[in-house]
């Protein structure tokens, strides 16, 4: 008899433990922290993000921080980044609560996939050779009758690009 009363009470003792019954455990003092309460997705949704891309800032994907580009041929009217360009190219494309915030601005695209964002008229877009953030590998590439170039927050056109060069405002 008393080998199962020791039994019970190590039973019991073990499950009080468990349950956080113990010093230091539970809510109320201790190692046990209450899970941490689901995020509420932001009033502006996925609006890019500006970060240090290959030393300077960038505007990015805040979802994966995938640098975004811009076609030097589109329009802000409309992008020329179609069909295969589009498997190579992937479109920005604003969620549910996004909403257009200053040079940010949303489009219907002409081709029928969907919203786009763009910056300062041009569509934005990631490159499918990046495969991880801070890295730039589209910058300058030439594909799909432009070049393509990493979109830069605060560019304007009358801002010479860092270090000299040709390129002005947000082609640099």
């Amino acid at each position: 008899m008393n080998k199962s009363i020791t039994a019970i009470v190590f039973i019991a003792a073990s499950l009080l433990t468990a349950c956080g019954g113990g010093a230091g455990g539970g809510y109320g003092g201790g190692s046990v922290t209450p899970p941490a309460a689901t995020p509420t997705p932001s009033a502006q949704g996925n609006l890019p993000l500006s970060e240090s891309v290959a030393g300077s800032a960038a505007w990015v994907d805040p979802s994966s921080h995938k640098t975004l580009y811009f076609l030097d041929v589109d329009t802000p009217t409309g992008a020329t980044c179609t069909g295969a360009c589009l498997s190579i190219w992937p479109v920005f494309a604003p969620d549910a609560h996004a909403q257009a915030s200053g040079n940010v601005t949303i489009f219907t695209r002409s081709d029928g996939t969907g919203k786009q964002f763009a910056y300062q008229g041009h569509p934005l877009y990631t490159f499918s050779g990046d495969s991880g953030a801070d890295q730039a590998n589209g910058d300058n590439f030439p594909d799909f009758g432009g070049h393509w170039h990493v979109a830069r927050p605060n560019a304007s056109s009358a801002t010479p690009p860092p270090g000299g060069g040709s390129c002005t405002g947000i082609y640099c």
